[in-house]
Formats: C-alpha cells, structure tokens, sequence
C-alpha cells in the first residue's frame, strides 16, 4: 500500500509543479528537479529510489520514441553530418576530457574516471526536447540539438559498457571497442527500420481502434525489446522505428484513432517526463550519504571538474571542429551565436543517472568498483548543473543574442498551404458530383462549396436532411476531406511542406472528419 500512496503523492507533485512551471514560465524538467530536490533533502521524508532498470525499459523507449515520431527524418537527414560529429566525435571527445580530467586533477584511477567520462557523455533527449518548447531557435540549430540527443545515447552507453568492463576486469581492447561499437550501431538502425516497416504494415491493416493504440503504445517496447535481444544499440532501435512509424503515421491510421492516440500519448509522456525528473531530484538525499566519508576536499575539487569538464570540452569542440568541417565543405561558416547556443545547450538527464546507479558493486576479483559512490554523486553534479544552470540560463541567452528570422516563414507556409486545401477541396467537389450525377446547383452542394471557399465551419443545411439522401452527402463531405488528406501527403512527400505545418493542419482535418461523424455516419464505428 506505501508504494501506491507514493505514486499518488509524486502525481500530485508532478500536477502542482506543472502548473507552476507553465505560469512562471520555467520548463517542468527544471522545476520537478528542484522540488525533488529540495524534498529529498526535507527531515521525516522516506527516501524514494531510482531503479536503473526502471529508466531503461519503462522511462526511455517511450520517451524516445515519441521524440522521433514527432521529428522529421529530412531535417535530421539534412544535418545529419553535424549530427554525426557530435553524437560520436564529441561523445568521445567528451569521455576522454573528463577522464584525463578527474585523473589528473582529483587523482581517480583511469578506470574509474573513463567510467564518469562515459555517464556523463552523452546528452539528454528528453531535457532538450522539454526546454526547446520554450525557446526559438533557427530551425538548424534546433534540428542539431534535437538530433544529436537522440541518438548519441548509443555512443555514450557503448563507451560506458567498455568502461565498467575495463574497471570490473582490467582488460580493454581498442579494436574490440570499435567493431563492437560498429555492430551496436549499424544493428540497432537496421533492427529499427525492420521494427518499424513491420509496425506500419500491421497498424495499417488493423481496424479496432482500442487494439491499434495498445499496438501504438507497444511500439517502442517492441523495439527496444528487440534490439537487446540480438545485443544492438536498443536506443537507435526505437529513434530509427519512431521515425519510420512517424514518416507512415498519417496513412496508417483512421483520424479518429489519431486523435485519441495522440491524446493518450501526450498524457503518459507528461506523466513519465515528470516522473523522470522528479525521482532524479529524490535521489539528492541517498547520494549525499554516500560521500560523506570523503574528505570535503576532494569533493568541493571533483564537483567542480566534473561539472565544468564536459561543458569546456563541448565549447572547445564546437568553436573548434564546426569551422574546420564548414570550410573542408566549402560550406558558410556558422555564426558564433549559433556555435555558442550549440555548447550552451549540452544538457544531461536521467540517462546518465540511471548508468551510474547500475554500476556494478564489486569487481570480479570481489574488491569494491572503485569510488562508485563519489562517481554517483559526481554525475549527480553534472546533471544539476546543466540541467539548472543552462536550462535556466538558456532562453534569456537565445533572447539576448536576437538571432535572425529563418528564411522560411511559416505563416506564410501555413497560409499557402491552406489555400492549395481549399483549391483541392473545391476541385473534388466539382469532380465527385458530376461523377455521382449531383445537381451542382443543389443549395446543399453549394453550401457545401462556399464552406471550404471560405474556409468556415458550418453545418450543411439547417433544414431537417432527407434520409434518403443524407448519408450520400455524408459520404461525399468525407471523400473530401480524403481528398484534402491526399493532397496534404502528396505536398509532403514532395517536400512542399515542413512537417511542423503537416501535422497543424493534418489535425485540422481529422477534427473536422471527427466532427462529422459525431453528427452522423461513421467510417469505423
């Protein structure tokens, strides 16, 4: 009974803090670290664990997932170079820096310090994408960021796997680090594309709208089930699965059924963002016991290194690397505002803390994993430090730097793009009366018409219907939308579109099939 009155007593801490964070303007992952925080360190208060196990199947896929459906494959595709750089260039960078680092400054073993260097490498998807909701950045900058978070996950817990094992045993291999990281990376793409193609010919053919959002929300586990299965990157599974299910989202699924996935999606990622960042704030308590029989010396000196190494080594591979590969390009050279919001927004998450909690407690030669302890707290420090200090700092710096419009206007877009609708829908409209030998000067056909000419929302006739006839202009306003529906993808495929405006106006057009058929027929009842 205590554990379900824990997560009640979490779900209304998360419900309060979200509400305060949307009316201070903070984002939530900031705000729930600092409450749980601030109640783990609260007298009287029962301490709650973070299981490791618990963030890397429950918490992540679906976290992931989401963050890949919702994100075009073209804009990553179009960085996808710079993506590369920083998921696997600066990732190494990264673990290396901090090693050298905590071991030359704080004396650690090699082991133990490659060990901190490769929890705290990589970045944090979920925090990023949480924070980016309340800034506006360029697009470009806002695709690295994104893309980056998402997949340099398979980088750092590759590098973390070799790390423990070189700490655990005290064998390590060059070349078997890097044919194993190969084959974790090429195999968790390939068994996401193979998750993914067999998903949307499966959600395609299924016509239960409640067992097509269980296969919806089953996706990701899927995936990432799969993939540590065959011992491939689970991480690249589900961002790979997520991106091919969310490039086949809007012909795989009924727009009524959109609709309430989307509506069920949206409350459990609420839900588990803010677990996520609420237990990791809980853990501050527990943690601080552990260290205490360190000198505080070397604590207050190991905080500080750890917490400034991977920021200084991100600003220096950044201001360093992005230049040289821009003029080997041939390519503009980036703004310093843009390379400097790049450095400012390396945010660690839960990822990180739920790798040090599973660092194994002993060697196989049964002595203790050395300074497993400080290494929990250390990447305790990091997370609060660029989680809380960029995470705060970070939309009064976008603010301050006044970057440039992008070229692209997306009103505009939007503006164009609803027009070329209504153009189709008036072309259908035309083409499938005469096809169905309406009489185009039926006054329900013209209201029909001046509808979508003037783009208002409007019942079709306010006299009582023929039912005879009402189900054949039921049928002919949902071929309609169908029409609209095609021309929308068709203007996607073709790259016509952002996918941002796709899915404004892709929304716009299941609520208006929706509409219709609460007043009426049905297509999946």
């Amino acid at each position: 009974m205590r554990q379900v009155e824990i997560i009640v007593a979490l779900l209304t801490i998360i419900g309060i803090v979200g509400a305060l964070a949307q009316k201070l303007k903070i984002a939530l992952p900031i705000l729930l670290v600092l409450t749980g925080m601030v109640i783990s360190l609260t007298p009287n208060i029962p301490p709650v664990h973070l299981e490791p196990d618990a963030v890397f199947f429950i918490f992540l896929p679906p976290l992931l997932y989401l963050d890949a459906y919702n994100t075009s494959w073209r804009k990553l595709k179009d960085v996808a170079d710079v993506i590369t750089l920083q998921a696997v260039g600066l990732v190494l960078a990264t673990v290396a820096a901090v090693a050298v680092a905590l071991h030359v400054v704080v004396g650690l073993p090699w082991a133990a310090a490659f060990a901190l260097g490769a929890i705290v490498s990589p970045t944090d998807a979920v925090a990023a994408s949480a924070i980016s909701k309340e800034i506006h950045l360029p697009q470009r900058v806002m695709n690295i960021i994104k893309g980056e978070s998402l997949v340099n996950d398979a980088t750092g817990l590759v590098a973390y796997q070799f790390a423990v094992a070189a700490a655990v045993t005290g064998v390590f291999s060059w070349a078997e680090a890097g044919q194993r990281f190969a084959f974790v990376s090429l195999g968790g793409i390939a068994m996401g594309l193979a998750i993914g193609f067999v998903l949307a010919r499966l959600r395609t053919k299924l016509e239960h709208r409640p067992v097509e959002i269980i296969v919806s929300l089953l996706s990701p586990f899927i995936a990432y089930l799969a993939a540590e299965h065959i011992h491939v990157s689970s991480v690249l599974s589900v961002v790979t699965a997520g991106l091919c299910l969310g490039w086949h989202g809007p012909s795989m699924q009924t727009s009524t059924t959109r609709l309430q996935a989307t509506a069920n999606w949206e409350t459990i990622i609420y839900i588990l963002n803010g677990f996520s960042f609420l237990l990791m704030g809980l853990q501050l308590r527990p943690i601080l016991e552990t260290v205490k029989k360190y000198p505080s010396e070397q604590i207050i000196v190991s905080t500080i290194v750890a917490a400034l190494a991977p920021t200084v080594v991100r600003f220096a591979w950044i201001f360093t690397v992005a230049p040289i590969y821009a003029r080997l390009k041939k390519a503009k050279l980036p703004s310093w505002k843009h390379l400097f919001v790049l450095s400012w927004s390396g945010m660690r998450g839960v990822v990180s803390l739920a790798a040090a909690l599973a660092l194994p407690l002993t060697c196989v030669n049964g002595d203790q994993f050395p300074y497993r302890d400080l290494l929990i707290y250390l990447t305790v420090a990091v997370i609060a430090s660029t989680l809380v200090m960029q995470g705060i700092t970070l939309p009064y710096l976008v603010k301050i730097l006044e970057f440039e419009p992008d070229q692209y206007n997306a009103e505009e877009a939007e503006r164009k793009l609803r027009l070329a609708l209504s153009r189709e829908a008036v072309r259908s409209i035309d083409s499938l009366a005469r096809e169905r030998n309406l009489d185009l000067e039926d006054p329900r056909l013209q209201k029909l018409l001046n509808r979508h000419l003037e783009r208002a929302i409007a019942n079709i006739g306010t006299e009582t219907p023929d039912p005879g006839t009402e189900e054949i202009w039921h049928n002919l306003r949902k071929d309609i939308i169908g029409a609209q529906r095609k021309k929308l993808i068709a203007l996607r495929d073709d790259n016509a579109i952002e996918d941002q405006t796709f899915r404004v106006l892709q929304n716009e057009l299941d609520l208006e099939e929706a509409q219709m058929k609460i007043v009426g027929v049905t297509d999946d009842a």
